[in-house]
């Protein structure tokens, strides 16, 4: 019976130790709120901004991008990684192959759409308008019904 209680002691120390891992990791994960995320986006916005003219300019916004997936709010997350894979590759294109030129449009159209989102996210959450990444995105305008007289 006294290894019985050695098992039970071991039981023991091990659902303690991965209690006590498990409430370590969740306190260090990084705050996902809205308010975060807008505070932060809000610091960020000049950086975000264009026009990119010399080549580290795309990776200054690369790595603004990714600072920020860090704290993006579950809401539009996909929508953000998508967007910052964007800028990824724009990052390395190559202007004189065609394939890579045509691959970056794909993702670029691939993009719009989430881009949209976010754009529609942060104006209506963080109060901000968001910059264009992909030139199509702006300023959502409501959909309205037209009365015929």
């Amino acid at each position: 019976m006294i290894f019985t209680g050695h098992i039970r002691k071991a039981f023991a120390v091990s659902g303690c130790a991965l209690a006590l891992s498990i409430s370590a990791v969740a306190c260090s994960d990084t705050e996902r709120t809205g308010a975060n995320f807008c505070g932060a986006l809000e610091k960020q916005l000049p950086g975000l901004t264009g026009p990119l003219v010399a080549t580290s300019d795309i990776g200054d916004l690369l790595s603004r991008y990714k600072s920020l997936a860090k704290i993006t709010p579950l809401a539009i997350e996909d929508d953000w990684k998508t967007v910052t894979d964007l800028i990824d590759q724009a990052s390395v294109v190559d202007p004189e192959d065609p394939l890579s030129r045509q691959e970056l449009a794909d993702a670029a159209y691939k993009a719009e759409r989430p881009a949209r989102n976010i754009a529609m996210w942060v104006e209506s959450t963080c109060g901000l308008a968001m910059p264009d990444v992909i030139g199509l995105e702006g300023s959502i305008a409501p959909e309205t019904t037209i009365f015929a007289p």
